[in-house]
């Protein structure tokens, strides 16, 4: 089988799923923004007793940090209104990254020791993409420094605890210069040992349990992408199995009337034009999909199917039936749909088929007007894959040679049934059929393969 279907289908769902994880850190990078707002009213309102200079100053730019990758998505996907969304882009995640590493920069420069557990983020940002090793490493890297700045910039700016100022009269009112004359390298030691390196093992802890998660992730997406390459491969077996059966069976009607073996091949190729045609309306276009649509040209190979219960001596008469014959013939719609019920029935999980195959067999001598047969249905009664096949099936056999009439032109033949509208037709269909003569004309004239 084909391979390529099944890696571009693969790379969809890595594509999506690495989707999803950039909208979470968006939404990630908009709550770190909502809690930088609150930080800065919080120092203007005399709570947090930092320098305010220097939270204004980390306020204002991590705003635009956190802001920028929702900024970008909303610009890109909401107002633009792109094709295809910014957040399966590649270089949109190392774009929510940057800023969240730099945005939590800022903010434990402003609050520093109590805001130091957010270094924590970035990693869990990167340990959220498949094949993270080299940004994860980075990321550790990047958070490590980042752990010593914000230590150290809480000791000389930031919002401190007593410990870390010991040896000052009142810790909460130092200024700068009071703060950098506590700086004696002994202190600076301490603090390395007692603050930055406890630190530093609780993020690498929580990023290698971030990893871990991660590649467990992986590890069930990979499982589910090979799980639906299973499906795609058993599918596609059961519809060779499935076409197999029915092309043997065209090739047995063929073998007992030899006009109706090419017409079932030619009837196949004008249901399949004239479905995918009505697949443009609004009206149609919710049932008939693209798979309903080649389920449709599958089941018309078998709409006369149950000519082979009908006796040579009726089926091969060189001139017009009587109409105890027609009688008879007319049985081959019951008989056909009887005929695809007991093969395919068997065939699991095909009762969508089963079902569109039944009603062509059965009803593709139905009329628009009531005057059909078998049943005589009505208007919308008659299943629409029969309404197509009803099309076709007449097309087909008035630009053919029978051995009781001539064949018609495709232009003669198009315009007789367009005539019929409202009566044997579906009025939708013949405006539909009316719209792509030039096609079927074509077609018509186009020897089956």
């Amino acid at each position: 089988m084909n391979a390529e279907p099944l890696i571009k289908e693969r790379k969809a769902l890595y594509n999506s799923a690495e989707a999803r994880v950039n909208l979470f850190n968006v939404k990630c990078l908009a709550a770190l923004l909502v809690l930088m707002l609150t930080t800065e009213i919080l120092t203007e309102l005399g709570i947090f007793t930092v320098e305010k200079a220097a939270v204004r100053l980390c306020a204002a730019i991590g705003t635009v940090l956190f802001s920028l990758p929702g900024l970008v998505y909303l610009i890109h996907d909401k107002a633009l209104r792109r094709e295809e969304t910014v957040l399966k882009k590649g270089w949109f995640k190392y774009l929510t990254i940057v800023s969240g590493f730099c945005g939590i920069g800022v903010l434990c420069t402003a609050l520093t020791f109590q805001s130091v557990i957010l270094l924590a983020l970035p990693p869990i940002f990167a340990a959220q993409y498949r094949d993270q090793k080299r940004l994860l490493l980075w990321t550790l890297i990047f958070t490590a420094l980042l752990t010593l700045a914000s230590v150290y910039g809480g000791f000389f700016f930031g919002l401190a605890d007593r410990n870390m100022l010991k040896g000052a009269v009142n810790p909460e009112t130092l200024s700068r210069a009071e703060r950098l004359a506590l700086g004696a390298p002994q202190r600076m030691k301490e603090l390395f040992w007692h603050y930055v390196m406890p630190r530093l093992i609780c993020l690498t802890s929580v990023a290698l349990v971030a990893s871990g998660i991660t590649r467990r992730n992986a590890k069930m997406l990979e499982d589910q992408a090979y799980l639906s390459e299973r499906i795609q491969e058993e599918m596609e077996r059961r519809n060779g199995l499935q076409t197999r059966v029915i092309d043997a069976l065209a090739t047995l009607i063929e073998t007992r009337d030899v006009g109706t073996g090419e017409h079932v091949f030619r009837t196949k190729k004008y249901v399949g034009m004239i479905a995918r045609q009505m697949q443009k309306d609004d009206q149609y276009k919710a049932f008939l999909t693209d798979h309903t649509i080649l389920e449709i040209e599958n089941a018309a190979a078998l709409h006369d199917v149950g000519k082979i219960a009908v006796s040579d001596l009726i089926l091969l008469k060189p001139g017009r039936l009587t109409p105890e014959e027609f009688e008879e013939i007319k049985k081959h719609s019951t008989k056909g749909g009887q005929v695809i019920r007991n093969i395919f029935s068997t065939f699991e999980d095909d009762a969508a088929f089963l079902k569109i195959a039944e009603d062509i067999a059965v009803s593709h001598h139905e009329k628009w007007n009531g005057t059909g047969y078998p049943a005589g249905l009505k208007g919308e009664e008659i299943p629409l894959p029969a309404r197509i096949m009803a099309v076709a099936d007449v097309f087909d056999a008035l630009v053919s040679v029978r051995v009781y009439k001539p064949a018609m032109t495709p232009e003669a033949a198009l315009d007789l049934i367009v005539s019929e509208s409202g009566s044997h037709f579906d009025p939708d269909i013949i405006r539909v059929v009316s719209g792509m003569r030039r096609e079927l004309i074509d077609a018509a004239n186009t020897p089956v393969k």
